[in-house]
């Protein structure tokens, strides 16, 4: 590890948790001492007219530990996991990059999500303090735009605070040769693709966040549940779509589909230009797992780091999709291609 991804990592550490993760604490200690002097139940929603919702006197406490410090983890595990330092000894040139803008971005989110919730905490207690009767609470609506304000300042400083840390590629190869066939013959290659076991982690680990927390505040009927609960519906049906790929290429083209049925995409054999085998890690260079847009304007489904399919259109757009075996794939687009 060079000293410049030292010190990115450990600005990572100190940006996005143990910053925000004290920021945290320093609030719930603030909102625990005042809790016997809020009235029970609760004022834990404003709407335009004031109060429109009521819960248990410590949902500001709950939502402040379960959103604000499970973003913490959540965005620590997306960052660690996926840039995972290779065991002692290991060759490097197979392994995950050791630190990305993505990461970067994460740790800057962190520390702004963190003193948002944080200061959203402390005003809607505080406007409640001394009070019999929660409809009575002040309005805090005024106070939106400073959370805004405040939570786009921290990110913005949190990004500045940690060093840019260049992400260098994969060498590229150049464009496969067609598969020699006869004239009667034709080829088919077939693959079943997974998603890598660090994106497992975290889809499931966001996805059971989430419904957790719709859970929690449905069953203490607060109505902003609902909205979680759509959320957390959203997420289970995305990520249980991506999950896994069929991958096949033959003299039709290429075929890429969901185990689900969907999402999919097909490209016929008369608008592929050329293809290749390469090198590619989702997080570094996509952002993360599932249907992504590269920062070079490719495209395609990327599930794992390591060996990939690259497809270029005739009209130049770049397809990629994550799969072993790429270069035989490569070989049978090209084969069809030529003819």
């Amino acid at each position: 590890m060079t000293a410049e991804i030292r010190r990115a990592r450990t600005a990572f550490w100190w940006v996005g948790v143990i910053v925000p993760a004290a920021l945290i604490a320093l609030a719930a200690v603030v909102v625990v001492a005042w809790l016997p002097e809020i009235p029970d139940p609760a004022a834990v929603h404003w709407g335009l007219d004031g109060v429109d919702g009521f819960g248990p006197r410590w949902t500001p406490l709950a939502l402040l530990i379960g959103l604000g410090g499970g973003t913490i983890v959540l965005f620590a595990i997306i960052a660690l996991f996926s840039h995972r330092l290779p065991a002692h000894g290991a060759s490097t040139s197979s392994a995950p990059p050791q630190w990305s803008t993505t990461a970067r971005l994460l740790g800057a989110a962190s520390l702004g999500i963190a003193g948002m919730m944080s200061m959203l905490a402390v005003v809607s207690t505080a406007a409640q303090r001394g009070l019999s009767d929660a409809a009575e609470a002040a309005d805090i609506t005024p106070w939106v735009p400073v959370f805004f304000l405040v939570s786009a300042g921290l990110a913005a400083a949190g990004w500045f605070l940690q060093p840019k840390v260049q992400f260098a590629p994969a060498a590229s190869e150049p464009p496969a040769e067609p598969l020699p066939l006869a004239d009667h013959e034709r080829a088919v290659w077939m693959k079943t693709v997974g998603i890598a076991r660090s994106g497992q982690v975290v889809l499931g680990i966001g996805v059971f966040l989430t419904i957790a927390m719709s859970v929690l505040l449905l069953a203490r009927g607060v109505a902003a549940g609902w909205i979680v609960a759509v959320i957390a519906l959203i997420l289970v049906i995305l990520v249980a779509s991506g999950l896994s790929f069929r991958v096949r290429a033959s003299a039709a083209g290429l075929r890429v589909r969901s185990a689900a049925g969907w999402p999919r995409l097909e490209i016929p054999a008369s608008e592929i230009a050329s293809t290749r085998a390469v090198q590619v890690n989702p997080f570094a260079e996509f952002g993360g797992w599932g249907y992504r847009f590269g920062t070079d304007g490719r495209r395609g489904f990327v599930l794992r780091t390591g060996e990939a399919l690259e497809v270029t259109r005739t009209d130049g757009r770049v397809f990629v999709v994550t799969v072993d075996d790429a270069a035989t794939a490569a070989s049978v687009l090209a084969s069809a291609a030529s003819r």
